[in-house]
Formats: structure tokens, sequence, C-alpha cells
């Protein structure tokens, strides 16, 4: 009895010893090994997907966008202008300097000037001098940027003093008030949210009444020039 059981237990020994043989353990390390990144990641909670909008090319802006991003720059603006007109049949070439205050609204702008030129005929024996006083309409083709192309058209009001010397001195001097109108174009450029310069050309016409200077034509082109201060 004593063998069989003896026997009994080297048996079992064996077997014991041969299932182990056949199924190898497998430890924690081995199967984190063996487990997809992915799966990793998920339980560790530490990677994020990437952000889209952080590798997205910026969109072309629209034209709203623009604007709002556009420097804060005042609509009202102060300052000096100046340039040179040749009118018709005069002597020469006038320089003239003035004021103007321009009002921006978009691609709307507003602009009231008054000047002083003089121009000689004649050889210098007759003198006209004007104060010209114009309300000006602007339309800005391009109402953003830096530089900003317009068109213009606008009414005057041309205070005129004509003198005759010479030859002429007979004809008594006159003073007249002239009403005109002017067309032209130009660009304004803007140096700063506070500062700007503007160039245009104009064509001035103009009809005197006064019998003493009827038949003599005083249109004229001008170029302006001008700086201007916001406030």
């Amino acid at each position: 009895m004593n063998k069989f059981a003896l026997t009994l237990a080297t048996l079992a020994s064996l077997a014991a010893v041969a299932s182990a043989q056949e199924v190898p353990q497998v430890g924690p390390s081995l199967a984190q090994e063996e487990l997809p990144l992915i799966f990793l990641t998920e339980e560790r909670g530490t990677e994020e997907a990437p952000e889209i909008d952080r590798i997205s090319p910026a969109l072309p802006k629209t034209m709203a966008e623009m604007m709002e991003g556009e420097p804060n720059v005042s609509p009202f603006s102060l300052g000096a202008s100046g340039g040179f007109l040749r009118a018709k049949n005069s002597d020469e070439v006038t320089w003239f300097g003035g004021v103007q205050a321009r009002l921006r609204m978009g691609y709307f702008a507003a602009e009231a000037s008054i000047q002083f030129h003089q121009n000689k005929y004649e050889n210098g024996d007759v003198i006209v001098t004007q104060f010209p006083v114009q309300l000006t309409a602007f339309l800005y083709i391009i109402p953003i940027g830096p530089v900003r192309p317009y068109i213009l058209g606008g009414v005057g009001w041309y205070r005129t003093r004509t003198d005759y010397k010479g030859p002429f001195s007979s004809i008594p001097d006159d003073h007249q008030n002239i009403f005109g109108e002017h067309l032209g174009a130009g660009a304004e450029l803007f140096l700063g949210p506070r500062v700007s310069v503007d160039a245009d050309v104009r064509y001035i016409f103009l009809n005197p009444t006064t019998d003493q200077v009827i038949g003599r034509d005083f249109n004229y082109w001008q170029i302006t020039f001008g700086l201007n201060f916001m406030f």
C-alpha cells in the first residue's frame, strides 16, 4: 500500500512538471510590450490629437474683415494745400497755396478748401487775383489700405479782382464773384493713423459775367498737393 501511494505521488509530480514546461508564464512586461501603442496612449491619457486650426493655412479676408483691421484713423483732417496751375492764354505758370478740411466716410469724403493765386495776361498788364472757395465730393475707388485713389467733383465760389495797367489802364478795375465747377482724380497716401498726403489733378470751369472780361477764358488745369493732419 505504501508503494502504491508513493507511485501515485511520483506520477502527480511528473505531470505538474510537464504541464509547467508546455505553458510558459507570461509576465506583465511582456504583455505591455505586445500591446499596441494606441491602447497604451488611451490608458495613460497623456497624448492629445493635434488641433486642425493650428496647422490650417489662413483664409483670404473679406472686405468687412479687412476694414475691421484698419488702423483707427480719425475721419476728420485739417491741412495745407499747394500746387500750380496754368490758365489759358496766361503769361506763365502760377503757384498757389491754401488750407483744406476733409471729412471721410468710407467710400466717400467731403472737402472744403480756400486758396489764393494770381494770373497775369497781356505781358502783365492784366492781373487777375482769385480767392477760390471750393466744395468737393470724393469717391474712393479703394476705401482701405495706405493708398486710396479717388475721383472728385464739386463747385466753387471765386472771389475775383481784375487790375488793368499800361495800355489797358483806362479800363476800371473790376471785382466780381464767379461761380464754377471742377472735376478731377487723384490719390491719398496714409503715412500713419494721423497723417496723410494727397495729390490730384482738377480742371476748373469758370464763366465770368462782367462785360470787361467776357471773351476771356479763365478755365484752367490745376495740380494740387495736400498735407493732412487727423483729429
